[in-house]
């Protein structure tokens, strides 16, 4: 205790002796607990909010579940990068009044949000907003929020299995016109739908086992989907193709992604032969290039290789000109599903294959005697 209390004399003493000048960055990493240590922490922010702080960061342990910061944070007009931190979940209480007028960077990590109104508040006091990173926040007590920021051009929402209690979860309205990037990882346990999105280049979704709520997730996967149509590059996980076949009935609704050229499956090896992953194809109709980094297999029930992507996507026919796939030795039916992709893609230009240990050379004669759909497709192995 009491070299925590020095430590705390020393913070203390760098900020009372500072000169008049500007602080760039304050940065603030302490434990918080008792009162006094909350204090503490309120008067060194309020005082680096007086020497017009730009950066501000702190990670806190912290004892309480419960954490107020100085008003005058939230009014701060000098500041372009803030970033919340907290070990454990902690309840941040909002004042009523939120304008961060200059910020353009904005993390919250661990934070959960106490209701709808303050929350609120806090996504409508951005108005100049470019980055957002939310970081296994909670989303319980809330019903409804809008994320609204016409500079935002990039917005990440890590989500934990703590929000998959609220069986109804919290639908969440991004309203992003200058959005370029949009990043998913977690359970889906929240609805978020992408209104206004057009500038979108690149999204990532990887949705993690949604155990008994698949189905819910699948329409919570379809309605986000509905919103990203617009995208140029996309990658999803194996999970959130696979969460689509709960809601099946739902896939012909699914958009045409006409924009997209790049589209990558990753977060384990992609199924090949499940009706999801046949009818998202068919969405991409001008898709230039095709990735599995974890691997393509088939299904332990599949019966009939050869008749899988039947219909065939229609970028097969014309626009296709490259697929990459990572081989595992582990995986038994890769090559059955490698030579279902070479038969149906007749554009193909090349085909790229890669592997550890140079497993993929170890077949090399059995991959490039494949009958192709392609006359002019090259084989690249490593």
């Amino acid at each position: 205790m009491m070299l925590l209390e020095q430590a705390y004399f020393v913070r203390e003493r760098v900020l009372l002796l500072h000169d008049s000048s500007d602080i760039k960055q304050f940065t603030l990493y302490c434990d918080v607990l008792h009162d006094g240590d909350a204090s503490r922490i309120k008067a060194w922010i309020s005082s680096a909010i007086r020497h017009n702080v730009q950066e501000l960061v702190f990670d806190l342990n912290i004892s309480e579940e419960k954490f107020s910061l100085p008003r005058c944070l939230f009014t701060c007009v000098t500041l372009t990068k803030l970033r919340f931190n907290f070990d454990i979940p902690c309840e941040l209480k909002l004042p009523p009044t939120i304008y961060f007028t200059n910020l353009k960077l904005l993390t919250v990590r661990n934070v959960t949000f106490s209701d709808d109104y303050s929350t609120q508040k806090l996504f409508s006091g951005l108005p100049v907003l470019e980055e957002m990173f939310l970081e296994a926040c909670i989303w319980v007590n809330l019903t409804a929020v809008s994320i609204s920021s016409p500079k935002l051009h990039c917005l990440c929402i890590i989500d934990d299995e703590q929000n998959s209690d609220d069986e109804d979860g919290c639908q969440v309205m991004i309203f992003g016109p200058g959005l370029k990037r949009f990043t998913y990882y977690g359970p889906l346990c929240n609805d978020y739908c992408l209104n206004n999105s057009c500038s979108l280049e690149r999204v990532v979704i990887d949705v993690c086992d949604p155990g008994k709520t698949a189905r819910q997730v699948a329409y919570r996967m379809y309605r986000l989907l509905s919103g990203l149509s617009t995208v140029k590059k996309l990658k999803l996980s194996s999970g959130a193709v696979e969460v689509l076949n709960y809601a099946a009935e739902l896939l012909p609704h699914v958009p045409m992604f006409s924009n997209v050229m790049h589209l990558e499956f990753d977060g384990g090896p992609t199924y090949l032969d499940r009706v999801a992953l046949s009818k998202i194809l068919e969405k991409f109709p001008c898709l230039n290039t095709l990735e599995f980094p974890e691997g393509i297999d088939l299904s332990v029930n599949c019966k009939n290789a050869d008749g899988i992507l039947d219909p065939v996507p229609p970028c097969f026919l014309s626009h296709l000109r490259c697929i990459e796939v990572y081989c595992y030795a582990e995986v038994l039916n890769q090559l059955s599903a490698i030579k279902n992709l070479l038969k149906n893609a007749v554009a193909l230009d090349k085909i790229v294959i890669s592997s550890d240990n140079h497993f993929a050379l170890d077949f090399e004669k059995q991959l490039v005697e494949f009958p192709r759909g392609s006359k002019t497709c090259k084989f690249i192995i490593y």
